[in-house]
């Protein structure tokens, strides 16, 4: 049998290759939308990709289902669930499944169980090698059913849904995972990281023994206690999940084989707004952004953090344009957009910031200053700066300066009016990368002082500096 895991960092994503040796057949189960690699890996092994396999609907990333199926036609053939009815069945789409139906690969089978709770379609795959065992399942892939060391969120439909999602999953949990041994191999279709659970683990796979003797999710009580249990300290979910699952919903835009965003653009035509009503993401380092960039301009860093927060921050609406720190980073940027929708990344400008600075165009600077500056500035009674603190709730309940106003970074927009225009504004997260963000925000809204703190509470506490706990 053939078995290739992949992981995407950051979205913390696992797609899956599997596959018969003898007859050459190969399906991917839930690939991200730049599917090259797969290609890739199918043409090197001397294998036919002949089934991509969804476990459900996804909400935090473009599935790659449909863009397999543009490269490789009528040779493909599209599985998907159909027990959350029409309104979760994906209209590109070949073949719709019940439980217990199957797919043959030849000697490796996979057969469809229903497993609703994080969303009301999803399935969990089951592998059969029926060199071995043709009546005993190998592994199972779980999807965002079960992960190491957790189960996949029920809040994501809204509330109404999430009464019936969580009743689901309980019964999934406690009504289908008992009928497969412990020894089954479970491989989710996430891991440490993702949104989609609160408490992933950060190990490729488990076993349902291992599940069920240490996970806290996997240990029955009454169901009123376990999903209060579960649901207790789950993460704000972005607001992309949503635009992702709809997406994926009615069918993906077909990208094909040419990467978008290659086109250069010279800093006299972004002077001159040659891409009109283009959003300029400013992809470099905090620091470099901090000390000059073009106004008006987002900062979100390239790093494995940049689709997540380009989902929770960026509008859908309208073009984007990237001021790389290399020209080489471009593809890598546009592969982290185009997996959560950004479809319209139009180039980049050429030759960087420092073409920018040399045709003498107008730059923005962003203060930065350590956690000791910021405590020196608290303890002045004149020009006392307001501390706007943008980590996630976990996080400032584990410790705050006091009197910071906490807004998780990715509701800022919607909460901009809480922070004051008429004081300095010190803005502070983990290490300085959320802050980057929200402080551009607050730029390109009309704040004049706004301060980065480098280093963000992680230097505060390991100053040694006074913090309040909620």
């Amino acid at each position: 049998m053939f078995f290739h895991q992949r992981f995407v960092p950051g979205l913390a994503i696992y797609s899956y290759m599997v596959g018969d040796e003898k007859s050459k057949q190969c399906a991917v189960i839930d690939p991200t939308r730049d599917v090259g690699d797969f290609l890739e890996i199918a043409k090197r092994e001397g294998l036919r990709i002949t089934h991509v396999l969804e476990t459900h609907v996804h909400a935090d990333f473009v599935s790659g289902s449909a863009e397999l199926k543009s490269r490789l036609g009528d040779d493909l053939q599209v599985v998907v669930s159909g027990m959350g009815g029409p309104e979760w069945t994906p209209p590109y789409a070949d073949r719709v499944v019940e439980d217990g139906d199957e797919v043959d690969l030849g000697t490796v089978r996979l057969k469809a169980i229903h497993t609703p709770g994080h969303t009301p379609e999803h399935v969990s795959w089951a592998l059969f090698d029926d060199s071995r065992s043709k009546t005993t399942p190998w592994l199972i892939f779980s999807g965002d059913f079960l992960f190491v060391g957790d189960v996949g969120r029920p809040d994501l439909l809204g509330e109404e849904a999430r009464k019936k999602l969580a009743h689901q999953l309980y019964e999934s949990v406690f009504g289908v995972l008992p009928g497969l041994p412990d020894f089954t191999e479970v491989y989710p279709a996430h891991g440490a990281g993702s949104l989609c659970g609160k408490a992933i683990g950060s190990r490729g796979s488990s076993s349902l023994g291992y599940e069920r003797r240490f996970s806290g999710a996997l240990q029955r009580r009454e169901e009123p206690e376990w999903v209060a249990t579960l649901l207790d300290g789950m993460p704000i979910a972005p607001p992309y999940f949503r635009r992702m699952k709809k997406v994926n919903a009615e069918g993906p835009r077909a990208l094909g084989p040419e990467l978008r965003g290659q086109k250069r653009f010279a800093a006299r035509e972004v002077h001159e707004r040659v891409c009109d009503h283009c959003l300029v993401l400013d992809v470099r380092p905090k620091e470099a952004f901090a000390a000059a960039h073009i106004p008006g301009s987002i900062n979100i860093p390239l790093g494995h953090n940049l689709p997540t927060w380009a989902g929770w921050v960026l509008p859908y609406d309208r073009p984007i344009l990237i001021v790389p720190d290399d020209p080489a980073d471009v593809a890598e940027v546009v592969t982290h957009l185009l997996r959560v929708g950004f479809d319209e990344v139009q180039g980049y400008l050429e030759g960087g910031l420092a073409e920018w600075e040399t045709h003498g165009y107008e730059l923005g600077r962003l203060e930065t200053i350590s956690v000791h500056e910021l405590d020196e500035r608290l303890k002045k009674e004149s020009g006392r700066p307001f501390v706007l603190d943008v980590r996630t709730d976990s996080e400032w309940g584990s410790g705050h300066i006091e009197g910071a106003l906490h807004i998780h970074g990715g509701k800022l927009q919607e909460r901009m009016t809480e922070v004051p225009r008429d004081r300095p504004v010190a803005v502070v997260c983990g290490s300085g990368y959320r802050a980057s963000i929200a402080s551009s925000f607050l730029k390109r809204e009309g704040y004049r002082d706004v301060t980065n703190v480098l280093g963000g509470m992680s230097a505060w506490k390991a100053a040694g500096l006074p913090m309040v706990k909620a």
